[in-house]
């Protein structure tokens, strides 16, 4: 039994891929199907949301679309030009071969983006991971990665690779979408941002990509089996991602960032810090009493979901101090399966959120 599938769909949408994800991350926990690797791409132009991104506009403006990920980790590109993959698994290391030591969080991102090396090492690019969350080529950020460990312990790997359009376009089409200037991106130029189609100085097909690609992790986890979507699967993918779109998800933090649980605040305590893949934003809302009735923690970095929660829950129902700010970040990410990337030191969160104002 091949210990992964491989699934490639050139048209599909963002609503429908989340949906996917959703469906996937449950049946490879029952074990209803082996770990799969989505290849996706979708017609139209989109700017990919990391999961943790303050948003509270419209999903599309300027004939650009914008939609949400189940990761964390900076905008990127998506849609026409860009070709995406998820990995989706029953745990972090579910198929890392001859690893005994723990690894840490950083590691897992290491590894996971071995598989999509390979696969452009193999069409003539030699890439690099330099670490954080840029695969490189010449020291140019050619694809973005990323990931989340959910609930249940399942996790997801996604990459974002520029195929013929890539973060130049990306900075140019959020000057469109977000005229306001809300969400977080750095500039690119020639220089710092490259794509495929540059570097191979040809046009390149999905279905070549996507062998590559499928290749590129075969070497690194294992016999594949290439399939298609099975009708349920896609029923499945299209009723999720409907229900998803219609939760909200698009601007699930733009509303949370001031909800309370009595509804009763008596303002937003905000600050806002440069950190190592963009900036990180703290949203405190206090009561009468100067207690802590709601926390949000929005921007550029890679955690695990229940983790994000749990700070946000441990903050909660105590003073906006250094000392409190400080019990709840330790509590929250003494926990072994609990991790953030993308702030360093976890002073770094603690400054943050303690000095919100």
């Amino acid at each position: 039994m091949a210990a992964l599938d491989v699934i490639s769909a050139s048209a599909l949408a963002p609503d429908a891929l989340a949906g996917l994800e959703l469906h996937f991350l449950e049946a490879v926990v029952t074990r209803a199907t082996v770990p799969v690797l989505l290849i996706h791409s979708a017609p139209g132009r989109y700017l990919s949301l990391g999961r943790y991104h303050l948003y509270s506009g419209a999903a599309e403006r300027s004939g650009i679309n914008a939609f949400r990920r189940q990761t964390g980790g900076r905008i990127a590109g998506a849609g026409e030009g860009w070709t995406g993959l998820a990995l989706i698994l029953p745990t972090r290391t579910a198929l890392l071969k001859d690893e005994t030591a723990p690894l840490r969080p950083e590691q897992i991102m290491n590894r996971y983006a071995r598989g999509l090396l390979t696969a452009l090492r193999a069409l003539g690019v030699n890439c690099f991971y330099p670490g954080r969350d840029a695969i490189t080529f010449a020291q140019r950020e050619i694809a973005m990665c990323t990931y989340n460990v959910n609930e249940s312990g399942a996790m997801i790997f996604e990459a974002m690779l520029a195929v013929n359009r890539g973060m130049e376009e990306v900075v140019h089409d959020l000057e469109h979408f977000d005229p306001e200037s809300i969400l977080p991106c750095r500039m690119y130029t020639p220089e710092s941002a490259t794509k495929l189609v540059r570097e191979l100085d040809r046009d390149i097909e999905f279905n070549e990509l996507a062998d590559a690609i499928t290749a590129g992790y075969e070497g690194l986890l294992g016999e594949v089996r290439r399939r298609e979507l099975t009708a349920d699967e896609a029923a499945q993918g299209a009723h999720r991602g409907r229900a998803l779109a219609s939760s909200g998800w698009l601007n699930r933090l733009g509303a949370a960032s001031t909800r309370t649980s009595t509804g009763i605040c008596t303002g937003i305590c905000t600050n806002r810090i440069a950190a190592q893949l963009g900036s990180i934003e703290a949203r405190i809302a206090l009561n009468s009493d100067g207690m802590i009735e709601a926390a949000t923690l929005s921007g550029d970095f890679i955690a695990n979901s229940p983790a994000i929660a749990q700070l946000e829950s441990e903050l909660r129902g105590h003073p906006l101090d250094l000392a409190s700010v400080s019990r709840a970040v330790t509590r929250t990410f003494s926990h072994d399966g609990n991790f953030i990337l993308g702030a360093g030191e976890l002073s770094n969160i603690v400054r943050l959120i303690a000095a919100a104002k």
